[in-house]
């Protein structure tokens, strides 16, 4: 019997790759609207309330999130962005008329590409995002899927502060949604700065151990809709604003485990007439919820920009 003959390998050469690979990818830590990326994010988010209805009826709505990111750079200035999310909203009515529990998907791409000028002065990010949202009752169809897009430019006043302006689309069951983008990241010291794009993510951060415990206040804007399996194709409208506090604690340098608490505002995820803006009574289980207070929690591997 033969044996082949294995190559040498030079761990050392291997090392430095991973090295400069490593730093390439920190290098290009893409704008949406923070100081790090994270490869797999995965967190679950649940708030208790009642209906604001005659029966005082009480409501469960849990979020499941996985987010998985590969940034593919190019060259010293162009890198490829690829991502995917995916959401299980899951709605439970309790009461003794019509007890219910529901649950809506979407999985979404991001698709696109970021170039940084040689200066390092501008960074571009365009994003195309195709997505299906759904109860995912009935097979697939075209009234599953939505087509998004994403545009931020980014100017590098210094290394402590820079400044965003961009564009967000996408077509969703109620119509043509577009919202401007603008956010100011700026590192006010070694342990205190904000950051973020608003009106969709900002975050208020300080440093309590370095590389260790971090925590702060963060706000959320995310508006939403899946499509209901019936025959006349209704949807259900999600606009999520929510103001928390947060605490970040580092395990590992990349590991992170997280946990946010705060409070709707206006938190309804509605039912709606397809095609039209009107409200839909016939789903008991997506009518309007009280306010109150949100719970997340989650695990990340995390590469930040700010680490060393």
């Amino acid at each position: 019997m033969g044996y082949a003959i294995l190559p040498k390998i030079n761990y050392m050469a291997v090392s430095i790759r991973l090295k400069l690979l490593l730093f390439l990818f920190i290098s290009f830590s893409f704008s949406f609207a923070q100081p790090y990326v994270d490869i797999v994010n995965t967190s679950a988010q649940s708030v208790n309330t009642t209906y604001k209805d005659t029966l005082k009826s009480k409501n469960q709505t849990n979020n499941y999130y996985l987010n998985l990111t590969v940034p593919l750079v190019i060259d010293s200035q162009n890198t490829i962005i690829l991502r995917f999310y995916g959401e299980q909203l899951q709605s439970t009515i309790k009461n003794n008329i019509y007890p219910e529990t529901n649950n809506l998907y979407s999985t979404l791409l991001f698709l696109g590409l970021q170039h940084e000028t040689k200066n390092k002065k501008w960074k571009a990010l365009g994003l195309v995002m195709p997505k299906l949202s759904s109860d995912f009752k009935n097979p697939i169809s075209a009234y599953d899927m939505q087509l998004g897009g994403y545009g931020l430019v980014t100017y590098v006043h210094s290394p402590k502060l820079k400044i965003k302006l961009g564009l967000y689309y996408n077509r969703e069951y109620f119509g043509n949604f577009f919202v401007p983008l603008g956010g100011v990241d700026w590192r006010v010291s070694d342990r205190f700065q904000m950051y973020g794009v608003l009106p969709t993510f900002y975050r208020f951060e300080y440093a309590l151990i370095k590389q260790k415990l971090y925590a702060g206040l963060a706000f959320k804007s995310y508006t939403r809709s899946y499509r209901l399996s019936d025959a006349n194709h209704d949807y259900v409208k999600n606009s999520e604003l929510q103001a928390k506090l947060f605490v970040d604690v580092y395990i590992k340098k990349r590991f992170v485990l997280f946990a946010e608490f705060g409070r709707t505002i206006n938190y309804s995820p509605q039912a709606y007439e397809y095609g039209t803006k009107t409200e839909l009574l016939s789903y008991p289980i997506y009518t309007k919820i009280q306010d109150a207070f949100v719970v997340q929690a989650g695990l990340a591997y995390r590469i930040r920009t700010d680490f060393k």
